[in-house]
């Protein structure tokens, strides 16, 4: 029995419709660019390396990042961390610093792909 090969299906990243068009560089619905493989999401404005610089002090990164709950959040968890014993404290400070300049980095529909 032959198997036969089927391509993988593909949808557009900014309005999630189907790209049809094998050979398709543009979404036909909304316009945006359709391209095979993973890209770091761009925010206007954002810069990583200024989320983890301003983790210094922490949750300010997330505030920088526009989610000031999650930045408080962090600002009390990585306290008491620290309150618990400085190795657990700059672990979780660390972790802290990593998710203010990463998190969201990739784009959810290609790391369904």
């Amino acid at each position: 029995m032959a198997e036969a090969e089927f391509e993988k299906p593909r949808f557009c990243s900014r309005c999630g419709q189907p790209i049809v068009v094998a050979e398709a560089s543009f979404c036909k619905s909304c316009g945006a660019p359709v391209t095979r493989f993973p890209r770091l999401r761009r925010d206007p404005g954002f810069s990583p390396v200024l989320a983890l610089v301003l983790s210094i002090i922490p949750g300010v990164g997330q505030i920088y990042r526009g989610k000031p709950l999650r930045g408080i959040l962090w600002f009390f968890g990585v306290s008491l961390a620290y309150g618990a014993g400085p190795p657990l404290g700059i672990l979780i400070h660390l972790i802290c610093a990593a998710n203010a300049a990463f998190s969201g980095a990739l784009r959810e529909d290609t790391l369904v792909r």
